[in-house]
């Protein structure tokens, strides 16, 4: 059996990463919407736990939407996943999930006349939508890109 080309395993790579951040992005929306860390009254360690985790988890999804995913792979695999039309999908991505954030933040200013939101409710609102969005239109992208090519 030969061994596979740096091409080859760059392209398998980047593949297993579309259908890794989708599925990232479904599990961390889906998390979301069962435990609702905001927005219900609970104990406040119960309530600290969950923002914890929020924030880890969000933290981690941007460290991989920033970086791509890949960190442990070698120069040459990363350099070949992270090509010129992936990157293109990068700044797409991050540029709808800007616009996701402003949009968000403008619905909230307008939400706030009408009911008293803290910060965090605020940050987490944005952010939540952010990340999702900008890592599902990623995946997208990716998952179209392979398709098409």
């Amino acid at each position: 059996m030969q061994s596979k080309s740096s091409v080859e395993i760059a392209d398998r790579v980047s593949r297993k990463r579309a259908i890794g951040v989708a599925a990232a992005a479904a599990v961390f929306l889906l998390v979301q919407v069962i435990a609702r860390p905001f927005f219900v009254t609970a104990p406040d360690t119960v309530h600290r736990t969950k923002i914890d985790m929020w924030a880890i988890n969000a933290g981690v999804l941007l460290l991989l939407l920033a970086t791509g995913g890949g960190l442990l792979r070698s120069g040459q695999i990363r350099a070949l996943v992270n090509d010129e039309v992936s990157r293109s999908h990068y700044r797409t991505a991050v540029v709808l999930g800007y616009w996701v954030a402003m949009v968000a933040a403008m619905g909230l200013y307008i939400v706030s006349s009408f009911r008293s939101l803290t910060a965090r409710e605020a940050v987490y609102v944005i952010v939540t939508s952010s990340i999702a969005v900008a890592l599902l239109a990623f995946s997208y992208l990716e998952f179209r890109a392979h398709r098409d090519g």
